[in-house]
């Protein structure tokens, strides 16, 4: 019997409440398993105008309906990290705070990759630092998970020298991560750190060999941009799936993987 499960995909919501707002509604609308907030959910800048509290920001997104929430770090999950711990707990609710490990939720498998931006002291407490190349961490992170890790690799920073990020600007990217595409071929990698660019030129997904790389950028006030990836798996255990349909939202634009599949 095949099993279906949905991961809602978000980043750069920088506190900002009416990001924040619309977020709760799309997950009460479409019901995924699993939220991953991939990077810069808090706000490094004073310019506090429009945003909740650090602690609020906790409160909201510890109490979406989900079944679990995932979190990668970017590059404004500073020391402000450690307030959002705290009121993270008062929900009693799991913090998987994924700092270049697998998470595993039924038969999706999904590794969470570090942010080489901002200072990552807080957010990795008493774990190791990892090296800068992924080529000295992410095999002994990815090869006891088999082939089920080659699912879905979330990442703040894109890839760097796709259109999904701008050339020669802060928010380029890690060339370092291309490198890991290109070793391991990931069906999905899902990004954000470059707000404007996706948004700008429309194009929200690219290929880098036989990886589907996205990043649907983000507004400041809305509408909310977000991805939904609804996965069908022969196994109730981790494995590859069959095939995704990864959604872009607002525009409403769908892709199928394997590239070329119809469902």
């Amino acid at each position: 019997m095949s099993k279906t499960t949905t991961v809602l995909t978000v980043s750069d919501l920088h506190r900002n409440t009416t990001l924040l707002a619309a977020l709760r509604e799309a997950v009460i609308h479409h019901k995924p398993d699993v939220v991953a907030l991939v990077g810069d959910f808090l706000h490094g800048f004073d310019d506090d105008q429009g945003c909740v509290t650090t602690e609020e920001c906790a409160n909201q997104l510890s109490t979406l309906p989900a079944e679990e929430i995932v979190i990668v770090r970017g590059n404004h999950e500073d020391d402000a990290w450690l307030k959002f711990v705290e009121a993270w707990k008062t929900s009693g609710r799991p913090l998987h705070a994924l700092h270049g490990e697998v998470f595993v939720h039924g038969p999706m498998t999904m590794v969470g990759f570090p942010c080489l931006m901002g200072d990552e002291c807080a957010f990795i407490g008493d774990r190791p630092a990892l090296p800068i190349e992924s080529d000295e961490w992410l095999p002994e992170v990815i090869l006891p998970a088999g082939r089920a890790a080659r699912t879905l690799w979330l990442m703040h920073e894109p890839p760097a020298g796709t259109p999904l990020s701008a050339a020669g600007s802060v928010v380029e990217g890690n060339p370092d991560w291309v490198t890991a595409i290109e070793r391991f071929a990931p069906w999905l990698t899902i990004s954000g750190h470059d707000h404007i660019t996706p948004i700008r030129s429309g194009r929200w997904h690219h290929r880098i060999g036989r990886t589907t790389c996205v990043n649907v950028g983000q507004t400041d006030s809305g509408p909310l941009q977000y991805c939904l990836v609804e996965s069908e798996f022969d196994s109730s255990t981790p494995c590859l799936p069959i095939h995704m349909k990864v959604t872009a939202y607002p525009c409403g634009e769908t892709i199928t993987l394997p590239a070329g599949k119809t469902l």
